[in-house]
């Protein structure tokens, strides 16, 4: 099957093996509507995500007493440091799921990731965690 279609500027074409499922976003699949950017909507949106996982198990099943968890969040080159940014929603919908699953916190740990970047400075790490997440895990060393 060849498909052609726009990108940019021009055209561009691929050869496709037959029976190729093609999704153009917003044509083949209409665009959902955009969640209300509240903590409340998004919260409750992510809550209901976590917890029907498509051809997974829920995360409250896979987790459970003495059970360990690493979170692993990127650095702050990749932005997302507003209130209600996706970092600090879903950490903290996964946090009270594994919290609810009976993990304790002392197994939990958050992973800055940097790649080549520059290491993570703590005053970036409260940036990217927000005042509460920050609070919760840094002064006990759960932070890194």
């Amino acid at each position: 099957m060849n498909l052609e279609f726009e990108y940019g500027q021009g055209l561009m074409s691929a050869q496709l093996p037959e029976g190729t499922d093609v999704f153009i976003p917003g044509e083949t699949i209409p665009d959902p509507p955009c969640l209300p950017q509240d903590w409340e909507s998004l919260y409750a949106a992510t809550l209901e995500s976590i917890r029907n996982p498509i051809g997974m198990p829920a995360l409250r099943e896979l987790a459970g007493p003495g059970k360990t968890a690493v979170f692993v969040i990127p650095d702050i080159v990749k932005g997302g440091c507003q209130a209600t940014s996706h970092r600090k929603v879903s950490i903290r919908a996964c946090l009270d799921e594994l919290y609810a699953a009976g993990v304790e916190k002392k197994d939990i740990l958050l992973l800055i990731s940097n790649g080549l970047h520059p290491r993570a400075t703590v005053p970036e790490m409260k940036t990217i965690l927000g005042e509460a997440l920050f609070n919760e895990f840094y002064p006990s060393g759960q932070i890194t």
